[in-house]
Formats: C-alpha cells, sequence, structure tokens
C-alpha cells in the first residue's frame, strides 16, 4: 500500500475489526483497482456483505465507499502525475485537493440543516486546534462579521475549556484541525458532547476521530501531509477552501430567506 493509505489504516486500527483487515488485506493486493470496482465486485471479491464493506470504511473515517473510492483513485492520479524523480508535481497534487475538497463539501448532505444551525444558534464559537488552524477561523469569522453574523473566537486551549462552562444546547462550536486528534482535548470535547452543543469538524479526508464527537463533518483533502510529523506544507489551502465554500453557502441560504 501506498504510505499515505497505510497512515489512514494505522490511524484507524484499533477501530477495525477482523474482518476489516482481512478485506483491507485484499484491498492491498490489488489497489489499483478498486477506484473501477463497484461496492458489489469489492464484496464480492472479499465474501463479504456490502453493508460491511462500508462499515469497514466508516471505520476508516469516510463516509463511506465512495468517499473511499474517491480518496484511492486520488491516490492513483498522484501516482501518474509523478515526476521522474518520484514526487509529484506542486500544481497537480494541489488541484487535485481542491477539486476532491470541491466535491466533498457539495456531496455533505447536512448543509441545509448547518445553515439553519448558524442562522438559529445563540452565540457561534470557532476553535482552532493549532496557529495555522486558528489563521484560517479568524479569515472566516472576518467574512462572517460582514454579513452581520458575529463568530466568537476562541483563542486556544485554556480559553476553551473556559468557555465550555457556558456553551448549551442553542450555541454552535465549529472546530477546525488538520490530524483530526483529539488527545489533548478530549475530555473537553466530551464535557461539550453531554452538554448537547453541536459540533461543527473540518478535517483533513480519513483523519476523522474529532468526527465522532460532532454532529456535522467537513472534510478537506490534503496530500501534501508529511507522514512523520503529520504537517502539511500547502499553506492550509484546502482547509481555506473548506470554510469559505462554508461561508459562502450560508450567505446564500441567508439571501434565500430560508
Amino acid at each position: 500500500m501506498g504510505s499515505s493509505f497505510d497512515r489512514i489504516v494505522n490511524q484507524s486500527f484499533r477501530n477495525l475489526t477482523d474482518i476489516d483487515i482481512q478485506i483491507l488485506q485484499q484491498i492491498a493486493d490489488d489497489l489499483g483497482a478498486i477506484p473501477d470496482m463497484s461496492i458489489g465486485e469489492l464484496a464480492e471479491r472479499c465474501n463479504v456483505s456490502t453493508a460491511t464493506i462500508v462499515r469497514m470504511t466508516r471505520h476508516l473515517g469516510f463516509d463511506g465507499y465512495s468517499d473511499f473510492k474517491y480518496y484511492l483513485r486520488h491516490e492513483s492520479r498522484l501516482g501518474r502525475g509523478r515526476q521522474k524523480d518520484g514526487t509529484p508535481t506542486a500544481a497537480r497534487t494541489l488541484a487535485e485537493d481542491i477539486t476532491q475538497t470541491i466535491r466533498l463539501f457539495e456531496r455533505t448532505n447536512q448543509l441545509d440543516e448547518l445553515y439553519a444551525r448558524m442562522a438559529g444558534a445563540r452565540k457561534v464559537y470557532a476553535f482552532g486546534t493549532g496557529y495555522g488552524q486558528r489563521l484560517m477561523l479568524e479569515d472566516f469569522c472576518r467574512c462572517m462579521q460582514m454579513i452581520g453574523r458575529d463568530v466568537v473566537m476562541i483563542p486556544a486551549t485554556g480559553e476553551l475549556r473556559l468557555v465550555r462552562q457556558f456553551l448549551g444546547r442553542g450555541d454552535l462550536l465549529i472546530i477546525a484541525s488538520l490530524s483530526g486528534c483529539v488527545d489533548r482535548y478530549r475530555d473537553v470535547f466530551q464535557a461539550i458532547s453531554v452538554c448537547g452543543t453541536p459540533i461543527v469538524s473540518i478535517t483533513n479526508l480519513g483523519n476523522n476521530e474529532l468526527a465522532s464527537y460532532t454532529a456535522y463533518s467537513l472534510y478537506f483533502q490534503n496530500g501534501n501531509i508529511f507522514d512523520d510529523i503529520n504537517m502539511s506544507s500547502s499553506s492550509f489551502v484546502t482547509m481555506h477552501v473548506v470554510l469559505h465554500l462554508l461561508f459562502e453557502g450560508f450567505k446564500a441560504w441567508v439571501e434565500r430567506g430560508e
């Protein structure tokens, strides 16, 4: 398997069943063929039901088999677009990431419900798990202010723990994370879930531990994440794309008077 696919499997390994592992082993034997296979064909090859395939993809953090195939097709295109020295061209990688990110956003089936939550929330809060994430959210907050909707930016973990005491079911919390890892924040997110505050997660496709605590999940594709240090070299371009699409979609929803 490719290193990026290995990373996703490794990150989700504790969620995988023995059957999931058997399926992934068969997928690994012919990884390039999977994007052209229907879910029925893959299920027949693995001698399992289509529902088992769907569960396996969700254990990996994808929304379903279609998202899983999109990811594998993306990885395959990167491989075909590599330069002679074996590295993908920056422009090709970025173009693929942006295209996939837009596709993922457009296929989100909870957008109207999310826009209604954003419009009706008592307060909307935003929290980024790192410096770059906070920069992207600050620009989103600025855009929201231009249409008369304030978003309260939570600057650091200490403030998140403080704000948690005042969150209720009528509020909304937007969290942007590159890795989707919640180790440092697990107790806070669990407490927020208990109090009933809806959470919107914005995470890289496949890194979705955070999404297990959220009512709404938005994804971006980032092919420039270094596997060993889990950092990006692409300046959070596709995360910014998701936030821009969220703002523009909400603005259009408000203008339609829904």
